[in-house]
């Protein structure tokens, strides 16, 4: 029986799901309050240089591709397959919490708060992607779209990692002391 449980608990699980918007809510809002009371050694705005700016709009046309529109497509190819639906729904879904939270946030809060949301929820997804190879049947031409998807997250999450989060970490010296 416990066996059964653990099986049943995958990534694209309810409430797993719920548990993770919840926890990188919390988490956002930490990093919000704490940026604008300056408690945290991030800046309040993204410090981008034109090029960069440049590369970032680019960057986002891609990920609307290869990151919400493939998935579609790939949905839509295997629509018979209730696995796929529970599987690219629970994907779709992680998406659309991701970019209206990074909208609200960004809006309410602070503007760089999108990278640390971007980091976790790419992440998230990168593991969403990791347990549906083993929920799902693929095709040749699945399997190749999957990777598409699969390699674009993996580039977006080095892309945060290496040009997008330096910019705004200032480091632990520039936090305000009490």
């Amino acid at each position: 029986m416990r066996i059964d449980i653990f099986e049943q608990m995958t990534v694209n699980n309810g409430l797993i799901l719920t548990l993770f918007i919840l926890i990188i809510t919390l988490l956002a809002l930490g990093y919000g309050f704490g940026v604008k009371a300056r408690r945290l050694p991030f800046t309040a705005e993204i410090g981008f240089s034109d090029k960069q700016w440049q590369f970032l709009r680019w960057w986002v046309k891609l990920a609307l591709v290869a990151g919400v529109l493939l998935p579609i497509c790939l949905l839509a190819l295997a629509w018979k397959q209730p696995s796929s639906w529970v599987f690219w729904g629970s994907y779709l879904l992680i998406v659309a919490v991701q970019l209206i939270s990074e909208r609200v946030f960004s809006r309410s809060l602070v503007p760089s708060i999108v990278l640390p949301i971007g980091f976790f929820y790419t992440a998230f997804r990168l593991w969403q992607l990791l347990d549906g190879f083993t929920q799902l049947k693929f095709s040749y031409l699945t399997l190749a779209g999957y990777g598409v998807v699969v390699l674009f997250w993996v580039a977006n999450l080095i892309m945060l990692m290496v040009m997008a989060i330096p910019t705004i970490f200032k480091g632990s010296e520039s936090i305000s002391q009490s």
